[in-house]
């Protein structure tokens, strides 16, 4: 963090500012309906067990949760209370968030003074400006801390120390794997196999399984608004994966960065930044990329999702769609995207419309599904996670509740998987079976997962599962060539460039992931020109700046922390 004080600027105006569409993650693009549709839930004190004479003083921590309450929430936090009447003595002041609304809802409740003493944050959601204004307390002193043992052994030094924010370890991330999970179009296997295609192993499949979908009058690929077709072709959207004639960026020294609206590629080599260049610039701008990225390779995947929207794959009203899951669940559309953390919603949610369905995925970067160790690049920094804001009064009493959830397996789970023996049972030493559905619907990413507490449905398709288990094991993953890197656009010059390049870039930001040849107010003939037209238009509003303020600090940090 750049500011020892909260800045406490006009809602409204920073609202206006940083609002962008979310290309990544869990999330959904924001709306305004906020405030309305948020829902607080609480315990109060005389419904909790009473407290001993030996139990500490009791208190309340308030969180901001991105989502619904899940079904059968109520139940798990008055076991909670139980628990934890003589140790915490805590109670919960919920408010849950609908995804759709989390973003708009988050920056207004920060920048007013909200009293919260725990909030869902993410670099996709606001944690880059947030962060770098202030408002969100350093916890440094609460990790690597004999005193919070929890703490201590579900958050590694390692891993605090790739996730730290402006020099600051203000964001607790939660994962299960060190990636952003296993990208997968799931489909539906029963179709697959009445098609004649049976199952998907290939783009080829996967094309020849949309085409029979229209045939059949089924939509072939239902998407949200801010997704679109999502990551195809990339790994967890942010590296490509090795071909027969390159290897992946990752092993080529190449990393991306978006800032304002713009995805800046950096060919580092020795600890040095060697080139440069924007996305959708044009090939020159890569000829100094090494070989197999000396062409502006970025562009290739929004071409093949232009000829997709041509040829009618994607649900027409993909645009403005918030929910894409129930449609496939429901029959309606032939597949969805995400990554195969989705598998237990995906299973218990289709069979309620469907019981005879049969869920198929097909994971779709090669290396990933042969399950080839040291091909997943990662930053090992959380796609998802929580802040405390500076402002809480509570900060000790929100981190012993942490402490407490991730100190034992059975406070984990409580939250993660509801009640045993009423929400779920064990299977074995690591799967469970899900007997409400509590399990297979409660946003673990977002409160609780962590790699030292992995559970898989036994629902999961045992063909399926191998994967999983793959994507936990430290040995899959490969370090990106910088990690622990945070671009610093909080000076008055930067925050400026970048506020006026993301309101160009935003113009076709969404609308390429969709295949739509439009920034609304031209049509283009291809993506490579509607890129390149977007990109010029970003460097005449001062990208150049901020490109060459990313080499300058990128270099800096390089220098002091050489990495191997």
């Amino acid at each position: 963090m750049k500011n020892t004080t909260v800045k406490r600027v006009a809602a409204g105006a920073l609202a206006a500012s940083l609002s962008v569409s979310l290309l990544a993650g869990c999330g959904s693009s924001a709306s305004s309906t906020a405030t309305s549709d948020a829902t607080s839930t609480s315990t109060s004190t005389a419904e909790a067990a009473p407290a001993t004479d030996a139990a500490p003083e009791a208190g309340s921590i308030k969180i901001l949760f991105k989502g619904p309450k899940t079904e059968g929430f109520d139940a798990v936090y008055q076991e909670f209370l139980n628990q934890t009447k003589d140790t915490l003595n805590t109670e919960l002041d919920i408010t849950f968030v609908e995804h759709a609304d989390y973003k708009d809802k988050l920056n207004l409740e920060m920048t007013s003074g909200a009293d919260y003493d725990l909030v869902f944050d993410a670099a996709w959601v606001h944690l880059k400006e947030l962060a770098a204004d202030g408002y969100y307390a350093d916890l440094s002193s609460y990790f690597n801390n004999d005193e919070y043992p929890g703490l201590k052994k579900a958050f590694s030094a390692d891993v605090m120390n790739a996730n730290k924010w402006y020099g600051q370890m203000c964001y607790i991330p939660f994962y299960r794997a060190y990636g952003n999970g296993m990208p997968a179009v799931y489909y539906r296997q029963d179709w697959a196999d009445e098609w004649g295609i049976g199952k998907i192993e290939s783009m080829d499949d996967l094309e020849a399984y949309w085409a029979k979908a229209k045939e059949n009058g089924a939509t072939p690929f239902s998407a949200r608004d801010s997704r679109g077709f999502f990551q195809l072709y990339t790994i967890g959207g942010g590296s490509y994966p090795a071909t027969a004639d390159r290897v992946s960026t990752a092993e080529a020294g190449l990393q991306a960065f978006i800032i304002g609206g713009c995805t800046y590629w950096t060919y580092i080599k020795d600890n040095k930044v060697v080139a440069t260049a924007m996305e959708g610039s044009g090939d020159e701008a890569f000829k100094d990329f090494p070989e197999g990225y000396n062409y502006d390779f970025g562009v290739d995947r929004f071409e093949k999702f232009a000829e997709w929207q041509k040829a009618g794959y994607i649900s027409p009203d993909s645009m403005t769609t918030k929910d894409a899951d129930t449609p496939f669940w429901s029959g309606q559309a032939a597949s969805d995207i995400g990554t195969l953390d989705d598998i237990e919603k995906h299973q218990t949610n289709m069979t309620q419309y469907s019981p005879d369905a049969k869920l198929g995925a097909f994971v779709y970067i090669d290396c990933l599904r042969n399950m080839e160790d040291g091909t997943y690049p990662t930053s090992y920094s959380g796609n998802n996670g929580m802040c405390v804001p500076a402002s809480s009064k509570n900060i000790d009493r929100t981190m012993k509740f942490l402490d407490w959830m991730f100190s034992d397996a059975a406070h984990h789970d409580l939250f993660e998987l509801g009640i045993e023996g009423t929400d779920w049972e064990a299977v074995g030493d690591d799967q469970y079976k899900d007997l409400t559905g509590y399990a297979s619907n409660f946003p673990g990413y977002g409160f609780t997962w962590n790699p030292n507490y992995v559970k898989f449905s036994s629902a999961i398709p045992e063909d399926l599962l191998p994967y999983r288990v793959w994507e936990t094991k430290a040995t899959s993953f490969t370090r990106l060539p910088v990690c622990g890197f945070s671009f610093d656009g909080t000076s008055t010059e930067m925050s400026t460039l970048t506020a006026q390049t993301k309101a160009i870039g935003d113009m076709v930001g969404v609308t390429k992931l969709h295949g739509i040849l439009s920034d609304g107010s031209a049509n283009y003939a291809s993506a490579k020109e509607m890129l390149k037209a977007n990109t010029d238009a970003c460097y005449a509003a001062g990208a150049d700046k901020v490109q060459a303020e990313l080499v300058n600090q990128l270099s800096a940090f390089l220098a002091e922390n050489p990495q191997t």
